[in-house]
């Protein structure tokens, strides 16, 4: 009998904790990525992006069916590189249930800190002390690519030689998203 005690508790306790997945939760950090039907936020302190997509309502698609419109029309209006707070159910996968864009209090400021991601136009810092990372990019300068326009041409120099682990001061402007003016 004993021999058979220590295998079914450790099938039941291998059981319940693969059924021990979170059902719900809040969940804010920066929104890297989106398309028609889902976003991608990468947690605050978490190395993996979270995937969330909305609930679908009202059967098949031949029946009408399909992804929250209202859902839909407030992904299409998030921004991505913002920081958002995305409150969310797990049904069969996660389900936005609601998504609110976190818009710094003020439009400017200056921020000391250590880059902790760098992408080819992108720093994501983690300032000193208490606060969240955050992901800043250049202006966009000029008009429309064909006409000139392009990326703040000074900023991105600034930006290149700058390696993760690397401590900075960033003086910035929120213009529908965290625009780097000046890095040192």
């Amino acid at each position: 009998m004993k021999q058979l005690v220590f295998p079914i508790l450790t099938v039941l306790s291998l059981s319940l904790a693969s059924d021990a997945r979170e059902e719900n939760g809040v969940v804010e950090g920066i929104l890297i990525s989106k398309d028609k039907n889902s976003i991608t936020v990468l947690p605050d302190g978490a190395k993996e992006p979270k995937r969330f997509t909305p609930h679908w309502r009202g059967g098949l698609p031949k029946d009408g069916g399909g992804f929250e419109k209202k859902m839909l029309e407030e992904i299409r209006n998030l921004i991505t590189t913002n920081r958002v707070r995305v409150k969310w159910e797990f049904e069969e996968r996660a389900r936005v249930v609601e998504v609110k864009t976190l818009a710094p209090k003020s439009k400017k400021g200056t921020i000391t800190g250590t880059i902790v991601a760098k992408g080819e136009n992108s720093i994501d810092l983690k300032p000193f002390g208490k606060g969240p990372v955050e992901r800043y990019l250049p202006h966009w300068r000029g008009g429309n690519p064909s006409a000139g326009g392009g990326l703040d041409k000074k900023v991105l120099q600034q930006l290149a030689p700058i390696k993760v682990g690397q401590k900075v001061t960033v003086s910035w402007e929120y213009e529908e998203r965290k625009r780097v003016v000046n890095i040192r």
